[in-house]
């Protein structure tokens, strides 16, 4: 998540003076909803430019582009890359303002450590579908209608894993949480605990000015116009559920989802699990600042858990 106009926007809101409750709903509910999208052109020159995009590189995989039916009603543009025989997966899930474009350098990633893989566009954002974003509560949804595809297309024995950044990541753990225990394993890249404390912490370090009213008058009309509110986009609440392995990724210098959020869910988290919360780097930035100890980060949390698909000495890949 890193469209800082919205969060200005919302501050802009908190300390406007005789503007009523539904008025005040009304407006911040649409700049959450409708936030602006980075174009994707802007998208795809950033990542060739930082050279975590090689399109020669990654043509030469034979990407498969494909449209997914959603259960909530509206079409998802995926791209699925198979350059393994074998039905291990990874299926990946970007930020807000964000696309498919941003999630090829983590692909690579897992393309390098033997596994087949999967992007798309969350609802509302690339080539996908859908009315406004809803930062995980919708799109939980959306991620478990990827999984059907997969299931359907690629056989109902495949073994798959969910990588997750920002907005994603609380997307992943929601699924997780809430809807299925599916995944071999998940990786919780910069997610945030509870969205409604997001908003409160950002709000009140910004503004003299308590976010309680803002955020009272933007629960109100979410629940009207998207029937759901800010506490139910928590995964902090669901995590409990989570059996599987997490390896949970945070910068300690993000500013935007204070690393303590993965901290809570780290703590609260049962079972096996692994952490990593590197000293550099900004808010969904911990591999494009740290990418060789990003993977073998990776590489020890899927070792130790056993969790690497088999090799395959035939395949040979340039990433």
């Amino acid at each position: 998540m890193k469209s800082k106009t919205i969060i200005n926007t919302l501050l802009g809101l908190s300390v406007a003076s005789g503007i009523t409750s539904s008025i005040t709903g009304i407006i911040a509910s649409n700049y959450l909803l409708n936030f602006k999208l980075r174009d994707a052109e802007v998208i795809r020159r950033r990542e060739i430019k930082a050279k975590r995009l090689d399109e020669a590189a990654f043509q030469a995989l034979n990407p498969k582009d494909v449209t997914i039916q959603s259960r909530n009603g509206y079409n998802l543009s995926g791209t699925v890359v198979k350059p393994y025989n074998h039905n291990h997966w990874m299926i990946f899930c970007h930020g807000v303002t964000e696309n498919k474009i941003t999630s090829i350098k983590y692909l690579n990633l897992f393309i390098s450590l033997g596994f087949n893989g999967i992007i798309f566009d969350h609802r509302r954002h690339g080539q996908s579908e859908g009315h406004y974003s809803t930062y995980g509560y919708y799109e939980k949804i959306d991620l478990e209608s990827v999984i059907t595809y997969l299931k359907e297309h690629y056989g109902y024995d495949i073994k798959f894993g969910v990588h997750g950044e920002s907005m994603g990541a609380a997307t992943t753990l929601l699924y997780a949480g809430e809807l299925a225990n599916e995944a071999e394993f998940y990786i919780s890249d910069c997610a945030f605990s509870n969205f409604s404390l997001l908003l409160t912490q950002i709000i009140e370090q910004k503004s003299y000015i308590g976010s309680g009213f803002l955020l009272y008058s933007l629960n109100q009309m979410l629940r009207f116009r998207t029937h759901f509110t800010l506490n139910q986009v928590s995964p902090i609440k669901v995590i409990h559920n989570i059996e599987q392995p997490i390896l949970f990724i945070h910068s300690k210098p993000d500013t935007f989802i204070p690393y303590t959020h993965s901290v809570a869910l780290y703590n609260k988290k049962q079972g096996p699990k692994m952490r990593w919360y590197p000293e550099h780097g900004g808010h969904a930035a911990s591999y494009n600042v740290n990418p060789l100890t990003y993977k073998e980060k990776v590489k020890q949390f899927l070792t130790q858990y056993h969790l690497l698909p088999p090799a395959e000495t035939d395949v040979q890949l340039k990433l």
